[in-house]
């Protein structure tokens, strides 16, 4: 991709008439959400809060003192980057509905892996994670898009000016510009951005991620820290870990940085016609297994297989305890990640794989409502997290969470979950063994599981909107002012 000129895309634009009314326009760029086929944390983060901005549009007049204010509106628009005119445009029906119904497919790189025995897959896996072939797979995808184009090119938005915000809720740096080439001259132009930061562990820990992500996040941030406005962080610890991710880069421009809270609240969406806090009894959903002996309880694990993630302390955890508890199992869920070849190997030959251990890759949100409800306990060994989705996610279930003491877990958590470290084998068996055994305990973690309330994706896109007004509010006076 050569250098971005926003102020002249290559095509002119074929837009709706304007407003009676001038206000800022937040450009939300969602291009890496609609084309995957699957929903991972940071995919749902950008479908939750993308549905609830661009849809309410009196969202945009909280806190309004006036009707002047209320005009003073700040309208949110989902685009996608077109390869044809090398700029954005509005969406299409076809990808509004992708965007609200989401798939469940594996990754494509590992539908064709699994087309063949363990070594051929393998080296498979490993040959398409080579960085040289990721960026000829990326290539080759924006050229078969370009020609696809041709029918869009009508709704491509104008060029930034004033009254434009860039608001990057996805995990752009999978986007198909980079950050550090499309802001500054975004900035030149009169625009201006803001980011929703989930974390910054690519640069605090690149050897728990593959070169290319590493290479890709670091243009990211460092784009945004050079040229962004506002800073939403999905916790504190994000916030200050971004902080110190700028001071070791020289960069010493104050950071508007806000705490913005993720919501949870997936039960509506998997079928639940009430309060999980009010139904009286938790029915076990039907899973594969193939055990001599029934498997009454499971424990639950969600999260993409990837290091940092820790599903090998799981696995540590079941194997000292499952002897003595052969109604026990374990469910994974989760995409096959990068760097965990072994631990996949470890997963698949594991002795009750497919009896007492379920590896579940494609899971849309009925089922993985179903799995929250009926499980023993929802285990988060991660050894950082950002915030730690899964520990709200389980409590709204009211599932008992254990999760580790790393990052921002202990935030998201609060006094309802219980922690160990992350690396505490012997630590994280005592706290399951206790649940096992001692049915009062558990019964009182189920209870503080159920009172537990967490923020709704409807909080989420409130304080959102809220710091959005506060920074860029003066914008819409601007443009309605001359």
């Amino acid at each position: 991709m050569g250098t971005i000129d926003p102020a002249r895309p290559h095509v002119e634009p074929s837009s709706p008439a304007a407003p009676s009314h001038p206000a800022v326009t937040a450009v939300i760029e969602i291009t890496d959400t609609v084309a995957l086929p699957y929903t991972t944390g940071l995919q749902r983060v950008a479908r939750e809060l993308v549905s609830r901005l661009a849809a309410d549009p009196d969202r945009s007049a909280v806190g309004a003192a006036t009707d002047a204010d209320a005009d003073a509106a700040i309208r949110y628009r989902p685009t996608v980057w077109s390869v044809g005119a090398d700029w954005y445009r509005d969406l299409t029906p076809d990808e509004s509905d992708r965007l609200t119904h989401p798939g469940s497919t594996m990754p494509a790189s590992t539908a064709l892996a699994e087309r063949f025995p363990r070594p051929a897959a393998t080296a498979i896996r490993r040959v398409l994670a080579v960085p040289a072939m990721r960026d000829l797979r990326s290539r080759a995808r924006l050229a078969a898009r370009r020609h696809a184009e041709r029918p869009h090119l009508g709704l491509v938005l104008p060029p930034p000016d004033r009254s434009t915000v860039l608001l990057d809720l996805e995990a752009a740096w999978n986007d198909p510009v980079p950050r550090d080439l499309l802001l500054g001259p975004w900035t030149r132009a009169g625009g201006a951005s803001a980011a929703l930061i989930a974390d910054v562990l690519p640069l605090m820990r690149p050897e728990w991620f593959d070169s290319v992500l590493v290479r890709d996040f670091t243009r990211f941030i460092l784009g945004h820290l050079h040229h962004s406005d506002l800073f939403l962080c999905i916790s504190e610890r994000t916030r200050l870990d971004l902080l110190d991710v700028a001071a070791a880069h020289g960069i010493d421009r104050d950071l508007d940085t806000r705490v913005i809270p993720l919501g949870s609240d997936i039960v509506e969406r998997s079928g639940a016609a009430e309060s999980p806090a009010a139904a009286p009894t938790r029915a076990t959903p039907e899973l594969p297994w193939a055990g001599a002996v029934p498997v009454e309880r499971y424990l639950l694990m969600v999260g993409t297989v990837e290091p940092r993630k820790n599903q090998a302390l799981a696995l540590d955890v079941f194997d000292a305890v499952a002897d003595a508890h052969p109604d026990l199992g374990l469910v994974l869920v989760g995409k096959r990640g990068w760097k965990v070849e072994d631990l996949i190997e470890r997963i698949e030959r594991h002795p009750q794989a497919g009896r007492r251990i379920l590896w579940l890759q494609e899971v849309d949100d009925d089922r993985l409502g179903e799995l929250y409800r009926g499980a023993f306990l929802s285990l988060t060994p991660a050894r950082y997290e950002g915030l730690g989705m899964t520990v709200t996610e389980a409590m709204q279930f009211g599932t008992p969470v254990i999760a580790s003491t790393a990052g921002a877990l202990p935030e998201a958590g609060g006094d309802a979950a219980e922690y160990a470290g992350p690396d505490d084998v012997a630590a994280w068996v005592e706290l399951i063994e206790r649940h096992l055994t001692d049915v009062d305990h558990h019964r009182a973690a189920v209870a503080r599981a159920r009172a537990h309330r967490p923020p709704t994706w409807d909080d989420s896109a409130d304080a959102v909107h809220v710091a959005m007004d506060d920074v860029f509010g003066a914008r819409t006076q601007a443009a309605l002012h001359g």
